[in-house]
């Protein structure tokens, strides 16, 4: 979870960054005793697929060559494991379900009222497949912070895994609330990082569609709720309950199109798309003008966009982190306990020798030379040298070493 939440900052990690939090974060979790090994750490890069790589400079926001690759080489297994009715996405998008037009139309001289941005917000998981089926089961779950969290996640899939007769594959970003595990009818496929805004399926459209018909049939209650007496707008929405917004939810995710989903799935690069096709998006038509009341199109987007960025996902610190995984554990859950971590590495390594280090030392001073690599690594060199005389003592002979066995 720590490591997921720093990759997502872009911040380089290493070795010895992780041996350091993993005895932070296993102390503030009660286990005192536990101490981070390289056996260990060998193991859980393998559990979770991570590996070492070097860093080539910053990358721009998305990544297209990146995108490419993947539609390419990985995109093409997946769809000959799966017909395109077990090929599912799932994505998670805020929603601030009380927030009001910033403009609206008004007699010239009479004066235009708002309060402060409601910021009031739910965080809605939206879930379809690549011929536009969406009609899964709707679950509502709570937290402080309206947060997807990790547990959350997995527990949501977990109960659908439950449900299924055959296997299926859900694509998923790589944010931090999506952790890898394994199903026994779904099987997760994660896009490459910074790669969702260009073959994301949801975010090419589905989502915006969504968002469109909330704040169209928001707009329609509100205006129904005032051509009945019951107040001004902002006070209508102002008093929306969570259970209002999630039935509006789950009725504006009804209307999204077939079409739309179809042809979201074609800009992303995952269905071929025939010569000049029309992707259209089956959005409501804008400005709409009811009951008097008209929005235009621009003060429309704006409504629209209003929480385009909201976070989806918590940033926890090593303190929620720890108690997270406590609780989980507390409640009976599965988390990753693997009897085989008991038993480290070292015991069945054999002990690198004093000749060896130098001589590896040695070789890389070599290479650095013949590659002419830059003469600051050889400072770098003689105080790793210098540290190794320290910490590997001569072995001291005895005469019996000097003869011959017979």
């Amino acid at each position: 979870m720590w490591f997921k939440q720093a990759s997502a900052m872009n911040a380089p990690i290493n070795r010895s960054i992780l041996m350091i939090k993993n005895n932070d974060l296993a102390k503030k979790m009660g286990e005192i005793n536990f101490n981070a090994t390289d056996g260990w750490l060998t193991r859980w890069k393998d559990r979770h697929d991570i590996v070492y790589k070097k860093l080539h400079g910053e990358k721009q926001d998305a990544d297209a060559s990146g995108a490419d690759y993947w539609i390419e080489t990985t995109w093409p297994t997946v769809l000959n494991k799966y017909g395109p009715e077990n090929i599912f996405n799932l994505d998670e998008t805020g929603l601030y379900y009380r927030a009001t037009p910033d403009y609206c139309i008004v007699l010239k001289n009479a004066p235009a009222s708002a309060g402060k941005k409601n910021k009031a917000r739910i965080t809605v998981a939206l879930t379809c497949n690549m011929t536009g089926v969406k009609n899964l089961p709707v679950d509502y779950l709570s937290n402080t912070n309206a947060w997807m969290t990790s547990f959350i996640f997995e527990s949501y899939l977990r109960k659908w895994d439950s449900t299924l007769d055959h296997k299926i594959a859900l694509i998923l970003d790589n944010c931090t609330a999506h952790p890898n595990f394994s199903l026994k009818n779904i099987e997760l496929v994660f896009l490459p990082p910074n790669t969702t805004s260009l073959i994301q399926p949801l975010d090419q459209g589905i989502i915006k569609a969504f968002k469109t018909f909330y704040r169209s049939d928001m707009r329609r209650q509100i205006i129904d709720a005032i051509d009945d007496g019951q107040g001004n707008g902002n006070d209508i929405a102002k008093n929306m309950t969570v259970l209002q917004a999630i039935h509006i939810s789950h009725n504006a995710w009804m209307k999204v199109t077939t079409s739309c989903i179809v042809n979201c799935f074609k800009k992303s690069g995952m269905v071929p798309i025939t010569t000049n096709e029309a992707l259209e998006l089956d959005l409501p038509d804008v400005p709409v003008d009811i009951s008097g009341l008209q929005i235009d199109k621009e003060t429309f987007n704006e409504w629209l966009d209003v929480d385009k960025d909201v976070p989806v996902y918590q940033l926890m610190n090593d303190d929620e982190i720890a108690a997270e995984i406590v609780s989980h554990k507390e409640q009976g859950n599965d988390v990753e306990v693997h009897d085989e971590d008991e038993v480290e590495y070292a015991e069945d390594r054999v002990p690198v020798t004093r000749s060896e280090v130098f001589n590896a030392i040695n070789t890389l001073r070599r290479a650095i030379e013949e590659h002419d690599i830059g003469t600051n690594y050889f400072d770098t060199l003689n105080n790793l040298e210098h540290i190794m005389m320290v910490s590997i003592p001569i072995k001291q002979g005895q005469i019996t070493d000097f003869f011959k066995k017979t």
